[in-house]
Order: structure tokens, then sequence, then C-alpha cells
């Protein structure tokens, strides 16, 4: 049984969410609950497998790297953390997945597909602005619309010796080896062609 808890979500949120999962086709069964952010930090609250936290809605009493700190201390289980949000500024290291809200629904239901049933290698394209820094994630979105690094340096006003650092450090961190595998994991993932 998979226990899914999607914590202090608005209720359109829960409801879409609810049936995307009823949706995926899988052998185990799922608990869906829409829980607080005080409820998920209970020691003695009930414990889940995959937590989705909404960030404009958990109460900013909390930062969100505390938040998930504690809430990974509490349950001491190997559960998953999702921030299901379009603001990069509330991203947190600690969380393993940062999912867009925005995302087409074929790219939710993909991405939900792929961590119910264990293909963690599928979902890394979806934290690719959770890894990358500001600059690095711009210069991916302007190479994937075939962008010439002349016109990308026009375009941001980014000197052309920056954006082939921003490149490599990208490469490096999405583990591509050469500008081949850069422009088919861009045509894969940012052009959606999953």
């Amino acid at each position: 049984m998979l226990r899914i808890a999607i914590i202090d979500s608005c209720t359109l949120t829960f409801l879409g969410l609810e049936n995307v999962f009823s949706l995926i086709n899988t052998s185990k069964s799922i608990i869906f609950n829409q829980i607080s952010a005080e409820y998920a930090l209970d020691k003695n609250s009930q414990k889940f497998d995959i937590y989705i936290i909404e960030p404009g809605a958990v109460g900013f009493e909390y930062d969100i790297d505390k938040f998930i700190y504690n809430l990974k201390t509490n349950t001491k289980e190997d559960c998953k953390i999702i921030i299901l949000s379009d603001n990069v500024i509330v991203n947190s290291r600690l969380s393993d997945f940062h999912l867009c809200k925005n995302n087409a629904l074929s790219k939710v239901f993909f991405f939900f597909d792929s961590l119910l049933t264990g293909k963690y290698e599928s979902i890394l394209p979806f934290i690719e602005d959770f890894i990358l820094t500001k600059n690095e994630a711009i210069l991916l979105r302007c190479l994937s619309k075939n962008a010439k690094m002349k016109n990308i340096e026009k375009i941001t006003a980014i000197p052309a010796s920056n954006l082939y650092y921003y490149k490599y450090s990208a490469m490096k961190k999405l583990k591509l080896k050469s500008t081949k595998e850069l422009f088919n994991y861009l045509n894969k993932v940012l052009n959606h062609s999953i």
C-alpha cells in the first residue's frame, strides 16, 4: 500500500492530483490524504510514503528547508518529498523533486507514473530548474529553441564566454558528456517530447 499526503493544498490541487492518481496503473493500492503542515510534523501523526508540498499554502511560519528537514527527521523512513510550485524561490535542496504546477497534464501524469513505478531516472528531467542556476536554466531554454550563442548573447546580455561556462556547467550537473547529448536532452525534456 502506498500512502500519499498533500500538505495544505488548495481543494482544486487536491482534486486534480486525486484524479491523476486514479489514472495511474499500479499494482499497489494508493491512499491519498490532504493534511495540514502541523499534522505532518506531529510525531504521533500517520506517516506517508510521499509528501507533496504546495508552498504557497504551507504557512510561512516555517522556513521551507526547516519544514522539510523536520518532516524527514520525524518520519525517519524512506519517504519522498515533492514541492509542487511554479515559484523557484521556494525550492528546497532537501526535497526530492520539484514539479511545476503549470506542466501539461501528460507531463504531470508521466512524472507520477514514473515515481510510483520506481523509474527515478525518468524523473531527472523534471528537476532541471531545481539543480541548475538561473543563468544555466535560461541558457538551456534558449538553446532548446535552436538559438546560436551570438543570438543568445544579444537576447540575454550575458557575454558569450559566460554562456559557454553555463553550458558546460549545466552539462556536468545533468551528467551529459557531449553537445549532441545536450541537444537530445533539450529536445526530449524542454520540448516535452517524452
